[in-house]
């Protein structure tokens, strides 16, 4: 009888490793405040994407005349399985970002991005970016950074324009802004106009020494209520820069009248 007992135990134990070796244990999700289910994981996508030669693209010193930026930035699938490119999403509206296909095949397949990048009144560094949506598991959303350095050597500041406060009819109104000479050679003023009956402080033949500021006033006397526009423009010696333009705008108010004495 002890024999049989141990030949029972022996055969039970074979049943269940052999049951063991036969089948995978289904994994079991036990979600918050209910009983648990049995449910097999769903598998991954191994699609892979990267951007060839780095997530940053650095075009570093550039100048005015560059704009717009041009690269065209590759990616690839580096997975086992097909790429989608659902999204290629500029971070602003001064960047344009066209990829010419949306599907990559495992392993080699690369597409790519043509990158446009409007550098607008951009002076100093500028950082923009690119987020390209994709099947990729670990990277759903890849962002592609761009980077500048805008280089003026002529710059206005705080911006291209002439912002008038306070205008009332009849009344001189001034704005300004700052003329900056950032190269190495002086800067000769050719000339400098306005229209809408503006009246700028700089003449002819001024001079701009190298690495100084011209502050540069604009004066009006308004003659009619209303919204004021105007342009301005400034003629210079340097090659890329031999034309300013800017623009002037405020809002006129009829001037306070004037109430005689013993008038009711």
């Amino acid at each position: 009888m002890k024999k049989v007992g141990i030949l029972a135990a022996m055969l039970v134990a074979s049943t269940f490793a052999g049951m063991a070796q036969g089948q995978h244990a289904t994994p079991v999700i036990q979600n918050e405040g209910s009983a648990s289910l049995t449910k097999p994981l769903e598998p991954k996508s191994n699609s892979k994407i990267e951007i060839i030669g780095g997530d940053t693209f650095d075009w570093k010193k550039v100048k005015p005349k560059d704009t717009p930026l041009k690269a065209n930035i590759r990616i690839i699938n580096t997975g086992t399985d097909v790429l989608k490119i659902s999204e290629v999403r500029p971070g602003c509206g001064c960047t344009a970002a066209p990829i010419d296909k949306k599907e990559l095949r495992p392993m080699t397949d690369t597409a790519t991005i043509e990158v446009s990048l409007n550098l607008g009144n951009t002076n100093g560094p500028m950082s923009k970016s690119i987020t390209i949506t994709s099947n990729d598991a670990t990277s759903p959303n890849k962002i592609l950074y761009l980077k500048a350095d805008v280089i003026r050597e002529i710059n206005i500041t705080p911006s291209p324009y002439f912002a008038f406060s306070n205008m009332t009819v009849g009344k001189t109104s001034e704005a300004s802004v700052r003329l900056e000479n950032n190269s190495d050679k002086d800067l000769i003023i050719n000339e400098a106009t306005a229209t809408n009956g503006i009246e700028i402080n700089v003449k002819p033949g001024t001079v701009v020494k190298s690495k100084t500021v011209l502050e540069v006033i604009a004066r009006v006397t308004p003659k009619d209520k209303g919204y004021f526009t105007a342009t301005a423009k400034i003629s210079t010696s340097h090659p890329d820069y031999t034309t300013i333009d800017m623009t002037a705008y405020g809002s006129v108010k009829e001037a306070n009248a004037v109430v005689a004495p013993g008038a009711k």
